[in-house]
């Protein structure tokens, strides 16, 4: 649950699974291949473990925009959407040179599309990419436009001028929100039901709010209300959807977290309930946890398998997330999740906290790179690096870029080229 886009909200779906042909549809032909590397990037204040020497840069070229680049560690490909005046399309640059590896052909999007993006995930032992878009068709003025999310699905070893999906999953809805997991399923919201697309066959399974498939384990009423208002899937693990409810969370038929509460943590405080904040490949759950304290929030790793706490920490949250785990945008990469001030090792369970503390101002992450976070450090926004193995964390000079993100190990600064920025791109020293 790495990646959420907001759309429109909308009712029941259904799904259609075309297979992939080798004709553009009569759409005009991608841009050729580049078997050369990228123009080159300025060189930037970097952290040491990238080469500002060699960067490469992606700009706006006629009329065609990219944004949201994504890694394909197993490919080593750094993935970006072009929007252009034929529709949108995937873009894959070599992490290390940015010479273009593959390049699909484009399809239309949607009007009132809010935001299209590229998943990455992985599935019996393979790689794929995932263009999601979502919206309305043309509006006549007459006939209700027809809403449409499609999941346009790619291997990321794929070659060639204009590839073509391998499937197109397309559902009759504008969805609410979407989000993938690393392990090849992505999640459809629509109105009260959430469906799950497993990429690598586009196999689905829709959830309604009401699904009886969905309940609790056991009964979990509570003085005001029950778990079971407001329930939803937010993540799917090998026993079965995990569902948010109220005030709980749990696995149908295996467990609840009102078992598994860690010690010093609560269900609800005040307006504060439990929340799940991540399951990035199915197998553990990062959950935020209310304290007695109102500005704390414990934060637990929990088996997917069995609910059981794995690790846990306790964090002070700065004013933009006191309210809870909801305004968070975890990044996961390798085996370490960031959510703002915490970091958890998914191995060994591990957490960290950064919040302030009297030796130390409060650090906020925003990217890793291999077993090292980056961020930055005090009201100042002083650049940091963080060993997630020791938490040790360091200042950088001043002056340095923290990367916006790190991608099949090459970092990146900016995320789109609206308005004539351009992405850059740094690969390791």
């Amino acid at each position: 649950m790495s990646y959420k886009v907001t759309g429109v909200l909308a009712a029941a779906c259904a799904v259609v699974v075309l297979a992939g042909c080798g004709s553009d549809g009569g759409r005009a032909a991608a841009p050729p291949v580049s078997s050369s590397s990228a123009p080159s990037a300025p060189r930037e204040p970097l952290p040491a473990e990238f080469d500002a020497a060699r960067g490469w840069s992606i700009s706006a070229d006629q009329d065609v925009e990219y944004a949201r680049p994504t890694g394909a560690p197993e490919a080593r490909l750094l993935l970006v959407r072009a929007s252009g005046p034929d529709g949108v399309h995937v873009v894959a640059h070599d992490a290390v040179t940015g010479a273009v590896r593959w390049r699909s052909v484009p399809v239309p999007e949607p009007e009132g599309d809010l935001d299209s993006t590229v998943f990455v995930t992985s599935d019996g032992g393979r790689e794929y990419a995932v263009l999601a878009t979502t919206g309305t068709g043309e509006d006549n003025g007459v006939d209700k436009p027809s809403r449409s999310t499609h999941l346009y699905v790619y291997g990321t070893d794929s070659s060639g001028t204009a590839v073509t999906p391998e499937r197109d999953v397309s559902l009759p809805v504008a969805s609410g929100d979407y989000w993938a997991q690393s392990d090849g399923r992505v999640f459809l919201e629509n109105g009260d039901t959430v469906t799950v697309v497993r990429v690598a066959d586009g196999s689905m399974t829709s959830y309604p709010e009401d699904d009886a498939g969905l309940r609790p384990p056991k009964e979990c009423p509570h003085a005001i209300g029950a778990c079971t208002d407001r329930m939803a899937v937010v993540g799917a693990t090998a026993s079965g959807p995990l569902v948010q409810g109220f005030q709980s969370f749990w696995v149908p038929g295996a467990w609840i977290s009102d078992d598994v509460r860690p010690a010093g943590a609560s269900s609800n405080e005040g307006f504060r309930n439990v929340e799940v904040v991540d399951s990035p490949g199915g197998q553990s759950v990062l959950a935020g946890w209310p304290t007695a304290d109102p500005t704390e929030w414990l934060w637990a790793l929990h088996d997917a398998a069995t609910g059981q706490v794995r690790g846990s920490v306790k964090c002070d949250l700065d004013g933009a997330t006191a309210h809870g785990p909801s305004g968070l945008e975890p990044v996961v990469s390798g085996h370490y999740l960031l959510a703002g001030r915490v970091a958890f090792d998914l191995w060994t369970g591990q957490g960290r906290c950064f919040a302030e503390t009297s030796d130390r101002r409060a650090i906020e992450l925003s990217a890793i790179g291999g077993d090292t976070a980056y961020g930055t450090a005090g009201s100042d926004d002083t650049p940091v690096s963080v060993s997630l193995s020791t938490g040790k964390a360091t200042p950088l000079p001043d002056g340095t870029k923290v990367p916006d993100g790190v991608a099949a190990g090459s970092a990146y600064l900016g995320t789109a080229t609206n308005g004539g920025e351009s992405i850059l791109v740094y690969p390791p020293a």
